[in-house]
């Protein structure tokens, strides 16, 4: 039997909630306090009477916090009070006084409420308390006391608290019929003079135009005495109500169907009635006062409405590790690869069929995978991740497929859903896919073949409606020839094919992919030196992202004064070119040429580098001019050989010019030591 914890302020709440629930669900539940809960076993639902009474413990898919209304049939000596009447509303604490006085103020009543609760140190001081059954704490002074019992819970938290627990929710027009009852019954009591009568509908329009569902009451002659908005909307009438109110039902509504659905007790009659083009619940009951029929009160429900609502809270049920994280916003980059890949990554997504995503370790593969789920039509369906290289041999049948009660020692008594069973209606993304057994793949082949499962144990096939993504770092046709992949599971699977390109063919989207980590990482974004953007533009990235994501979040650890210098990369870089002999090399330059010319070369390639441009032996002449090195052309490309050839520059793709490596970078920093002094050694001969 499902349970309910309910967390209250005190036992009286508790008591209330405990009887509206249990007449509700007709004993179908057990509620429990939090005293109580340690002997109940798993709680299913743990209902608040107030955010306050929230606790980080609390599982938070578990949480309800109660949405709470006031009993209509305590109203009738609050309705009496004359217009701009002051009253203190006391309740427990100052976020439910001041949830009764919104509610009271949104149903209309022209009275002047002030907040009271134990503990408040300035009140307005009054003659008339409003209060929750609670004596105790009345303040001092009050003449009259107006006590409208303790808030009961609001029909939706009924209906939410039903879907939470999958339990039919039938009742819940029982619940409508009750609560519109309370409502005529309060009309009529009150209905001695015209303007009490005038007043009182004032007061019921507010209270029937807050309910969703269509409400229509009618006296024993079957003249309209009430109708609101939701009503209105549902059954298509445009009237206005003085042009509805007093007609006989059949009048306005000739197709409406009440009259079978009409009974002498409060057990409504339920029906589906097509109607202007809706589905609608149709229930019909009688408002029996003194054991005499009064009239009828009807209530409208929008089968699509409530299949919504019954969505929603499915969706927040499966909602950890169920739903996808991440959308095709997170994918960082505007390369034209990655342009490219997420323009057929969208074209595919529109279609139902099985995508296989290819690529190497650390690409990202995965959060594609999220991001053609959150594209789809299945998007607001469950999203279940599948790792193969991470499931065990012994467990991936019964994981992927379930099993049912007393197939094995140690089995969840009742059997338990399978993965494919969970994913219906949304997506399954199997991860790793090449490490799959092959036991495993004859499996997964049927259930890709005739879209449906048998758990293990079972003798019943279940269809379910699942949409596969697939992921793998392996070469799977080349798994196939060597026979380790089936042939016919792997045609299944590549149907759409998504390869996504490494982070080597993308290097334009490092930077940003660096200031995305850099912001993910650390609080206060540090500087970062040209010389390390340029080293981690041009290293190869055997690792991809992923590893782009290690090396970031290594130099923001070992960084000091918030600024990341070449010293702050992992020792995978330090290794990136072989050792030289410096004295050696640039003995080997000055015999070519004089030093400056080689540092000035080398400067105006570094200021290309950072300004990501590309320049060829005229823009260096220019330059070597403004820094006042005279230089010709000719005597530029003989230099620049005599530095590739040393390794200080490297040689781009055609079109691409020469850019300075690493160890040019390095060299020019001993240059300006010699080139100082020379410069100063001259100034003292001099």
């Amino acid at each position: 039997m499902p349970k309910i914890l309910a967390v209250t302020k005190d036992k009286r709440t508790f008591n209330l909630f405990e009887k509206q629930i249990t007449d509700f669900f007709n004993g179908k539940v057990t509620i429990v306090s939090s005293e109580q809960c340690m002997d109940y076993g798993p709680i299913d639902v743990i209902l608040l009477s107030n955010k306050e009474l929230h606790n980080d413990y609390y599982p938070e898919e578990k949480v309800l916090i109660a949405r709470r209304t006031i009993n209509i049939a305590k109203l009738e000596e609050l309705i009496a009070l004359p217009a701009g009447t002051e009253c203190l509303v006391v309740n427990n604490l100052a976020s439910t006084a001041a949830e009764t006085i919104d509610i009271l103020e949104n149903f209309g009543f022209e009275l002047k409420f002030y907040p009271y609760y134990p503990g408040i140190k300035t009140y307005q001081k009054v003659e008339v308390a409003i209060i929750p059954e609670a004596l105790e704490m009345v303040p001092k002074g009050i003449k009259r006391m107006i006590d409208i019992g303790l808030r009961p819970l609001d029909f939706s938290t009924l209906i939410e608290l039903s879907l939470k627990l999958n339990i039919n929710i039938d009742r819940a027009n029982i619940q409508s019929a009750r609560y519109v009852q309370e409502i005529i019954k309060l009309s009529r009591k009150l209905s001695h003079s015209f303007k009490e009568v005038a007043h009182l509908n004032h007061q019921l329009d507010a209270i029937l135009n807050t309910v969703h569902d269509g409400i229509l009451a009618t006296d024993d002659e079957k003249n309209i005495i009430k109708i609101n908005r939701s009503a209105k909307s549902m059954l298509g009438i445009n009237s206005s109500e003085n042009e509805i109110i007093g007609k006989k039902v059949s009048e306005i509504l000739p197709k409406l169907p009440l009259e079978n659905l009409v009974n002498d007790d409060l057990s409504p009659n339920n029906d589906v009635i097509s109607y202007n083009d809706r589905k609608l619940i149709i229930s019909n009951s009688s408002i029996v006062v003194n054991q005499e029929s009064i009239g009828d009160v009807t209530a409208f429900q929008d089968v699509t409405r409530i299949q919504a609502l019954e969505q929603e809270i499915r969706k927040k049920i499966q909602k950890k590790g169920f739903s996808s994280k991440y959308s095709i916003k997170d994918i960082i980059g505007k390369s034209p690869r990655i342009n490219d890949i997420l323009h057929i990554m969208e074209k595919l997504a529109k279609t139902d069929r099985t995508v296989l995503i290819l690529g190497e370790n650390g690409t990202g593969k995965e959060l594609f995978a999220h991001s053609v789920h959150q594209l789809s039509s299945r998007k607001n369906g469950p999203f279940i991740p599948v790792n193969f290289a991470g499931l065990p041999d012994s467990l991936a049948e019964s994981e992927l497929f379930g099993y049912e009660d007393g197939t094995f020692t140690g089995a969840i008594k009742g059997g338990k859903q399978g993965l494919f069973e969970l994913a219906h209606n949304g997506t399954i993304f199997l991860d790793e896919i090449g490490d799959a057994p092959k036991n495993l793949q004859t499996l997964l082949l049927r259930v890709l073949q005739e879209k449906q499962v048998m758990r293990v144990g079972g003798r019943s096939i279940i269809p379910i409606n699942v949409r596969v993504i697939a992921a793998t770092n392996k070469d799977l046709k080349k798994m196939v020839e060597e026979g380790s992949f089936r042939e016919d599971l792997y045609y299944r699977l590549f149907v759409l094919p998504l390869r996504v390109p490494p982070l080597r063919d993308r290097k334009e989207d490092i930077p940003e992919l660096i200031n995305h980590f850099l912001q993910q990482f650390c609080p206060d974004i540090p500087i970062i030196s040209d010389d390390v953007m340029d080293v981690l533009v041009t290293y190869d990235w055997p690792g991809n992202v992923r590893e782009l994501a290690s090396v970031v979040q290594y130099m923001v650890t070992v960084m000091e004064n918030n600024f990341i210098t070449l010293h702050d990369l992992p020792e995978q870089f330090h290794r990136m070119e072989p050792t030289i002999k410096m004295d050696d090399n640039l003995l080997k330059l000055t015999k070519e040429g004089d030093l400056v010319d080689f540092h000035t070369i080398l400067s105006c390639l570094l200021e290309a580098m950072h300004d990501r441009k590309s320049i060829g032996r005229g823009k260096i002449v220019s330059f070597a001019k403004e820094k006042g090195v005279l230089l010709t052309e000719q005597q530029v490309r003989r230099r620049m050989e005599t530095l590739r050839d040393l390794g200080f520059i490297q040689s781009g793709t055609k079109g691409q010019g020469s850019r300075i490596s690493q160890m040019g970078m390095n060299t020019m920093k001993v240059m300006e030591r010699m080139i100082k002094e020379n410069h100063m050694a001259l100034q003292r001969l001099s």
